[in-house]
């Protein structure tokens, strides 16, 4: 039986019992004096008994406010003294660990159904002299969210923020934003804390994971979380384990650049960004004395952990699993775009490696790069590629919300509305259209073109007078710009300085300028008819 050590608290259960022999004693005037075993035994005791300061943890995911994923088993985890076993109970529910010989322990809760009450989670050791418990948790569904600064894009800065922002009253709307942590091998923990939605705190939130959540939890009805992994400039590599870069022959280069790294110098390398990006970033006080005045910034260091690779799975994906998610978000690809034919080996073998860890069939939700002067168009048919052949996915086009003049446009919410219609068509089983109007088939009748599409929808619409962002092209391959007509379910293509047209392209510029929708409103995929055998390998703006 377990007996209580009352100095310190400690209840002594079969993981803080050690075992000793005391020699009998042989001069009964010395039994006053403690054996020398006796003291050892006690300093033993003492040095394993957990303390509550370094005993029971939990990872930082299962914190107040947290969104538990509902209808699947849900692993919650944490730390404590090796041996000790641990006890969690929530909604009427009770599961037991032990923690493993690194202090590891995890217990799985069986499938709940969606509940908006806020209820208590409770941990603690067997003999219950540690605990913790978590408030106000809800169960519904949790979406990943990841990239780079596109997704990691904060409401802060999205068009009518002010408005935006004061009417962002979404209580069952929960947001846990990892904080930026770059790592050479994985890390056992994150840093964040979950939030509900409100002018308060939504300032920053992930804008599309947002506007994502809002339109979904209209249909669905029930709590959404928000697992926003992000970090701004960052290549697609970077969020990938190194042997996965090496059995797809890709990123050899960056593997030889950081290989030797020691881990002195990768902090150092890591720490010296940061402070550029504070200094970037934070305004100074000459700046603020005089709004003209214009900061002067130190050259960017020449080294960044931004292109390490693994970097960031190790340090913001692999300490979240296997936390209980209803599937993934993901815009990225900026950094990755002068190299189209790469990336289409790349982002499939993210999503197999991710899908592994989290369940095989999570739909993964992604954004076409969104129109602007340094976006060649070949990345957005790799994205396209990779869409085609990717089952359970989904591709959301943004031609209509870019930005020639800047990487980060501010229109986000119809980039989360379009993600939430995919969510809604590939997870939730909703008979909607997700896409807009895709590339089917082209004919060719005498000296105008055909062209068909698949996801029609409520059929075809043009915003505006005319169809724009067509263009044709002859047996000599010179594109030139082209009449377009909607023909019920098809487009007619055509231009007076082509007899014999071979190929047509839409939209294939680096800034489309295409209003060809669906009725449901959402942009045609760009296109073009001469697809090449291969992707461009490499293009740079000049």
């Amino acid at each position: 039986m377990p007996g209580l050590n009352a100095a310190s608290g400690c209840c002594l259960c079969d993981s803080c019992i050690v075992s000793f022999t005391v020699p009998a004693a042989s001069n009964p005037q010395k039994d006053s004096v403690k054996h020398p075993f006796v003291i050892l035994a006690a300093i033993l005791i003492a040095w394993v008994a957990p303390s509550h300061a370094e005993g029971l943890k939990l990872a930082s995911l299962f914190s107040d406010h947290m969104v538990i994923q509902r209808e699947l088993a849900v692993p919650v985890w944490g730390w404590a003294q090796t041996g000790e076993e641990i006890t969690v109970e929530f909604a009427g529910q009770k599961k037991t660990a032990k923690a493993d010989a690194t202090g590891k322990w995890l217990v799985r809760l069986d499938p709940m159904p969606a509940a908006a009450d806020g209820r208590e989670l409770v941990v603690q050791t067997i003999c219950g002299s540690q605990n913790s418990k978590i408030t106000d948790v809800v169960v519904g569904d949790v979406w990943l969210c990841s990239g780079q600064s596109n997704i990691l894009f904060r409401m802060n800065k999205v068009e009518n923020s002010l408005q935006e922002i004061a009417n962002a009253n979404h209580p069952s709307i929960r947001f846990f934003s990892v904080k930026e942590q770059f790592a050479q091998s994985p890390a056992s923990d994150v840093k964040g804390e979950w939030k509900p939605a409100s002018p308060a705190t939504v300032a920053d939130c992930s804008a599309v994971s947002y506007y994502f959540a809002t339109a979904l939890q209209q249909k669905i009805g029930i709590p959404m979380g928000l697992l926003v992994s992000s970090v701004g400039g960052t290549r697609i590599e970077t969020w990938m384990p190194p042997q996965t870069l090496t059995n797809l022959g890709e990123a050899g280069s960056l593997i030889e650049k950081w290989k030797d790294v020691s881990p002195g110098e990768f902090e150092k390398i890591a720490a010296d960004y940061r402070s550029y990006q504070y200094q970037r970033d934070a305004p100074s006080s000459t700046a603020i004395a005089d709004p003209n005045q214009k900061k002067i910034l130190r050259k960017p260091p020449e080294r960044r952990c931004h292109d390490c690779p693994g970097a960031l799975y190790y340090g913001m994906i692999a300490p979240l699993q296997p936390f209980a998610i209803r599937g993934f978000l993901w815009y990225q690809g900026e950094a990755n775009s002068g190299r189209p034919a790469s990336y289409e080996k790349l982002l499939p073998g993210l999503i197999a490696d991710w899908r592994n860890v989290w369940g095989k069939d999570l739909p993964f939700l992604f954004v076409q790069l969104a129109p602007y002067q340094g976006t060649h168009p070949a990345f957005r048919e790799a994205q396209q590629r990779i869409w085609q052949k990717t089952v359970n996915s989904a591709m959301v086009v943004t031609t209509d919300v870019g930005d020639a003049n800047d990487i980060h446009p501010t229109r986000k919410r119809p980039v989360g509305e379009r993600l939430a219609l995919a969510a809604r068509a590939l997870s939730y089983g909703e008979q909607v259209e997700y896409s807009g109007p895709v590339f089917k088939s082209m004919s060719i009748e005498r000296d105008r073109t055909v062209i068909s599409f698949s996801h029609l929808g409520g059929g075809l619409m043009v915003d505006g007078d005319a169809l724009n962002g067509f263009t044709i092209a002859g047996k000599d391959g010179k594109f030139v710009p082209a009449s377009a007509v909607v023909d019920g379910p098809t487009v007619l293509v055509s231009s007076d300085e082509i007899a014999n047209p071979t190929a047509v392209r839409f939209g294939w510029a680096m800034v489309p300028d295409g209003n060809l929708f669906n009725r449901e409103g959402i942009p045609a995929a760009p296109f073009r008819t001469d697809e090449a055998k291969e992707l461009i390998r490499e293009w740079k703006s000049n």
